[in-house]
């Protein structure tokens, strides 16, 4: 008998749309695809509704305030990204006749330390609880990425049909595809050299489209050789499909980073700044996994594109003419990263893969 039927996961919104982001496409997958009853606590449901506009019924949505009501826990209760849960939850929790998975679901890292730290069971001191931290990753012995069960096979038909793309394109008022254009697709922090970048590509030998998402001041701009579209955020299903559709993509965070991964196209990251250049360090992790993709006469300098891009170094000008004249074999090792992290096990299979085998099975009154 499956121990696990319900779940309850908790989000404090801190960056914008990754969090929520990653938030809800666990919660939906764990409903839609397993078939678990999903409740999902956020303190800000507005920047949900940014990626998500009209959320479908198969999680239930609750306003995570200080007036927040919690008196039954479910059997999978999962903290994101350390959020703290509340004393009237930690208090429903040890009430249960059978305590609860209890995981600490932490922010992706390809840094080895985190491997060590991956689904190692620690008791809580007042509690008698068992919390876990569940580390994603890029590797067998991570906790794995978000990943849909048919997302592989909605790429591939996407992509392999210029009429879908073509359909697709026109309904969000982007230009069709044209094999005289390289279509980027573009999201990222303030932090990075948006105008130097910008300026380059007017001035490359081949037109060149940037479809880039805003929350405001959308319109068409013609730069020389490129033409900037400002178009309104896309809902997080639809995001996919425009990294799917563009021939490179530029993201952010942690989300859309992913995501770019499975989308077998090159990509730059724009990693979140944290303190003493701590994103530095999980960047220069990742970049140990990625090179492995790719043809060693264009690893270096797609390297160097990610460092330039957060800011590590002094942009040389026409540093960006190399990078859109390897797209093609880029493209390649896109592909090959990609094949290789849809081989394995998905987040949410492991994640309840994991909490099958370590439920306790004890009573309360025996701990």
């Amino acid at each position: 008998m499956n121990f696990l039927r319900s779940v309850d996961l908790f989000c404090r919104v801190i960056d914008n749309f990754g969090d929520v982001g990653v938030c809800w496409r666990l919660a939906r997958q764990l409903a839609v695809e397993e078939n678990l009853q999903v409740r999902l606590y956020l303190d800000d449901l507005a920047s949900l509704y940014r990626i998500v506009p009209e959320p479908d019924q198969s999680v239930q949505l609750v306003k995570w305030g200080d007036d927040l009501v919690y008196t039954e826990s479910a059997d999978l209760v999962i903290e994101a990204f350390a959020c703290d849960l509340p004393d009237q939850v930690i208090e429903a929790m040890k009430e249960r006749d059978r305590p609860p998975v209890w995981i600490d679901l932490e922010y992706l890292t390809a840094e080895d330390w985190a491997l060590s730290c991956h689904a190692i069971p620690s008791v809580h001191p007042s509690t008698g609880l068992q919390k876990t931290l569940f580390f994603p990753g890029f590797v067998e012995k991570s906790g794995g990425l978000l990943r849909e069960n048919d997302l592989v096979l909605r790429r591939d038909s996407f992509q392999s049909d210029v009429l879908a793309q073509n359909k697709w394109r026109k309904a969000h008022n982007l230009p069709e595809f044209d094999e005289n254009f390289i279509d980027l697709s573009f999201f990222s922090y303030k932090t990075a050299p948006i105008e130097v970048f910008f300026n380059e590509l007017s001035e490359y030998s081949r037109d060149i489209r940037v479809f880039y998402p805003v929350l405001d001041g959308f319109g068409v701009e013609k730069r020389g050789q490129l033409t900037i579209y400002r178009v309104p955020f896309f809902s997080q299903s639809d995001y996919d499909y425009l990294l799917w559709t563009c021939d490179a993509n530029f993201v952010r965070g942690e989300d859309s980073f992913v995501r770019a991964g499975f989308a077998a196209k090159p990509m730059i990251w724009n990693i979140y700044v944290q303190e003493n250049d701590a994103h530095l360090v999980k960047m220069r992790a990742f970049l140990d996994l990625y090179r492995a993709a790719f043809l060693p006469k264009v690893w270096e300098g797609l390297a160097e594109s990610f460092y330039l891009w957060n800011l590590e170094g002094e942009i040389k000008k026409g540093f960006w003419k190399s990078f859109l004249d390897n797209l093609p074999v880029l493209t390649q090792g896109a592909r090959l990263w990609a094949d290789g992290i849809c081989s394995q096990d998905a987040l949410v299979t492991k994640l309840l893969e994991w909490g099958k085998n370590n439920n306790i099975l004890i009573k309360k009154d025996k701990l």
